[in-house]
């Protein structure tokens, strides 16, 4: 994760390691400001992190800099988590997105992006990535996104909602790959447990799904993310291998 913190261009301002890690990565301790380094034993380390057995190395930064994340309407790929509460989804979300080309993430409430559980699952692609994420009631989350969503919407964006092809839903459904993915294009996913908000559901009309055995229920939410999320490089790269020919 230090790694990923240095490639997105920030700089811990306090690290505390032990020698023998500090022996066998000294090409990264390079990039950082050996002002910044306090050698500890690993006794002390263990004892000032929560980690069950920390790796010789820990890192204090400000984080000030990933909270701030203005509305951009220049952006064409968006991913909205609603209410997500496992951090490991999280963190597994934002590595896809990361991977998949998403220009930013906005989260309505649910773990909070820089939560030590959801960084960790991320592999530092949270560093990457610019987020927002709605606080307050469950109304007031669902106000706020609602607004930002209908924003994008009037600025030509095709906002769609997932759903379980199980789940009553009074709405058309259809399989993601039928979707226009070079549109500029906002996919929310939903809550574990209860999917995405009804009000939600209700403001837009696209809806798609994965279709599977109806013995399932449901996907978990980070393993439907792939599919989705990647469906769109996908069809860019068949268009311009078309295009190529």
């Amino acid at each position: 994760m230090i790694e990923e913190f240095l490639k997105s261009g920030n700089h811990p301002s306090k690290i505390l390691a032990t020698e023998k890690w500090l022996t066998k990565h000294e090409e990264l301790c390079g990039q950082i400001n050996k002002l910044s380094i306090t050698v500890v034993s690993e006794d002390v380390l263990a004892s000032s992190l929560s980690t069950k057995n920390p790796d010789g190395v820990a890192a204090l930064a400000e984080i000030s800099s990933l909270l701030n994340c203005n509305f951009n309407i220049e952006d064409d790929f968006i991913l909205v988590l609603d209410r997500i509460q496992d951090p490991g989804n999280v963190g597994n979300l934002f590595r896809t997105a990361l991977a998949a080309g998403v220009n930013r993430i906005f989260l309505a409430g649910g773990a909070h992006p820089i939560g030590q559980k959801v960084l960790r699952a991320s592999c530092g692609s949270v560093f990457h990535l610019p987020f927002k994420r709605f606080d307050g009631s469950e109304e007031e989350i669902i106000n706020s996104l609602l607004t930002a969503l209908n924003k994008f919407s009037k600025n030509g964006f095709q906002i769609i909602s997932t759903s379980s092809h199980n789940k009553g839903l009074n709405k058309s459904k259809k399989p993601y790959w039928e979707i226009d993915w070079t549109k500029r294009t906002i996919l929310i996913l939903g809550n574990e447990g209860k999917g995405i908000h009804k009000r939600i559901q209700e403001a837009f009309n696209e809806t798609i799904t994965i279709p599977h055995n109806e013995l399932v229920e449901s996907l978990n939410v980070a393993c439907v993310a792939v599919p989705l999320l990647l469906e769109r490089k996908r069809v860019a790269y068949i268009s311009t291998s078309s295009i190529e020919k």
